[in-house]
């Protein structure tokens, strides 16, 4: 529905709010505001349509002058009075047949394994998908409101496949399940373990972030093991604490920084930000980098670091600001008596935090490269790359196997490039045998047919309907509601 609003001076202003029946998000187009009356526009809208301010957004377009609205109480009245006038009477989707029985069988399928969990979806996928996806959102936004431990929290155990690991965890003592906190994950390097770092990280950072420090065994944070542990921990701790998943950033130091540049590169679009501190990437792993398009950087090196020297850190740097990405680097000159230049000095810390401040996630963004090696196929914001060229080099396999190495070295990685605009999307691929595209009504109007051109060829047109086999089984991998799915194409290259 369209709200129009007569402006103090009797200028036509629009505020436009979309209650769209099975999205469930409210957008309100209006002039810019300040921060306070911007902020009560959303809590106002928020507690009237009984959702997370999260699900409102205050989208720009209006060039009215700022005297045109003096008085933004008036605004913030009239809209928030013409929004009660109109929708009365009108039945939101969490009004509609949220029954308990369904949140009930949602959060089970949620939290199921395997074997229960596809019992349940057979169950599930066959109800309205304007009535599953507010069950989602209740299971997934009460989560966390839940009695949970603060303060230090040691060798917190987490079962990753068969096998059990463990994290240190800090949570504020002033934890309130009411406001979203932004996230820290941490790698700890050799010799260390997380709950060691909690020690060192902790105190530097005070009550304004969650901050979790994984731990493993070997420090191997490159392996196989290492990142499916941090994917676990980001899982676990966004099932449990008020998570903002907009901002969650993942550093470490020495090889956690190596392990921070593979694990957030082949994962960008999990992170707001990567932060790698006397890390290392090998000059055959730099395509990986072109994956970094939407994650900004935040690079921490020692001049004097002779343990991992500081000639990558520099490299890394100047190929991402080759590209046009987002890169802060930061080259200090401390030394300290027992590791020289490889440590992450107390002096550069305010400069990174008020760097962190100013950084948020954009979930879905319009424009997407994704670089993989053989290991890693599978999702990357809304494309998904199904198969992947038998030629394409394999990174795990490097390390034992020359064959593969090579590869990487030659540039043999799968890529694609994909935009969308008006429910079309361009896509370009490279050693890519299937992909798929993961629709949101973010990215496409469910009601218009979808086109998708791959390598200059139509590969697809037609239109697409959300479905709530999809949807289930994409928040059951990922339960992160600022990145829903409800319908994918699938794609096979022509040759």
């Amino acid at each position: 529905m369209k709200i129009f609003v007569k402006a103090k001076a009797g200028a036509k202003k629009e505020l436009v709010e979309q209650i769209d029946a099975t999205h469930f998000e409210v957008q309100v187009k209006a002039p810019p505001v300040q921060g306070k009356a911007n902020t009560a526009i959303m809590k106002a809208l928020a507690e009237y349509f009984n959702i997370s301010p999260s699900r409102i957004r205050i989208l720009s377009g209006l060039t009215s002058k700022q005297k045109t609205f003096e008085i933004l109480t008036f605004v913030f009245f009239l809209v928030a009075l013409v929004a009660l006038t109109a929708c009365r009477g009108v039945q939101t989707v969490q009004e509609a047949e949220t029954s308990p029985e369904l949140i009930q069988q949602v959060r089970e399928y949620l939290y199921a394994n395997d074997q229960e969990a596809d019992r349940l979806l057979s169950i599930l996928s066959d109800r309205p998908i304007e009535k599953l996806e507010p069950a989602l959102r209740k299971v997934l936004e009460g989560s966390f409101q839940k009695s949970v431990p603060t303060g230090k929290l040691t060798s917190q155990p987490i079962r990753v496949a068969t096998e059990e690991m463990s994290y240190g965890l800090y949570v504020p003592v002033t934890y309130e399940p009411s406001r979203q906190y932004p996230m820290i994950i941490c790698l700890h390097g050799a010799a260390f373990d997380g709950d060691t770092y909690l020690d060192r990280w902790q105190p530097r950072l005070g009550e304004d972030y969650i901050l979790a420090c994984p731990t493993l065994e070997e420090s191997d944070w490159w392996t196989r093991e290492g990142e499916a542990l941090v994917l676990a921990v980001l899982s676990k701790m966004s099932l449990e604490y008020h998570i903002d998943l907009d901002r969650v950033f993942l550093t470490g130091m020495s090889n956690g920084g190596i392990g921070t540049f593979l694990i957030g590169l082949n994962h960008p679009d999990r992170f707001a930000a990567l932060i790698p501190m006397a890390g290392v990437l090998p000059h055959a792993l730099f395509p990986l980098l072109d994956n970094a398009k939407n994650t900004p950087f935040y690079v921490i090196h020692g001049a004097k670091d002779q343990v991992m020297p500081v000639r990558y850190s520099r490299d890394v740097a100047a190929y991402l600001k080759g590209k046009g990405y987002q890169v802060a680097y930061r080259e200090h000159e401390h030394v300290h008596p027992m590791a020289g230049g490889h440590f992450f000095p107390k002096e550069e810390l305010p400069a990174l935090l008020d760097w962190l401040k100013a950084q948020s996630r954009h979930p879905i963004p319009k424009e997407l490269v994704v670089v993989r090696d053989q290991d890693h196929p599978g999702r990357a914001y809304w494309v998904r790359i199904d198969e992947i060229d038998p030629e394409v080099g394999s990174f795990w396999a490097s390390e034992h196997d020359r064959s593969e190495e090579e590869r990487l070295q030659q540039g043999e990685y799968a890529r694609i490039l994909a935009g969308v605009s008006r429910n079309t999307f361009t896509v370009t691929s490279d050693r890519v045998v299937r992909y798929s595209l993961l629709l949101s009504r973010e990215l496409v109007d469910f009601d218009q047919p979808i086109r998708v051109v791959t390598n200059g060829q139509t590969s697809f047109e037609g239109q697409v309907k959300p479905n709530a086999r999809i949807l289930l089984e994409e928040m059951r991998r990922r339960p992160d509601l600022q990145q829903p799915v409800f319908a994918a194409v699938e794609i096979r290259v022509s040759p």
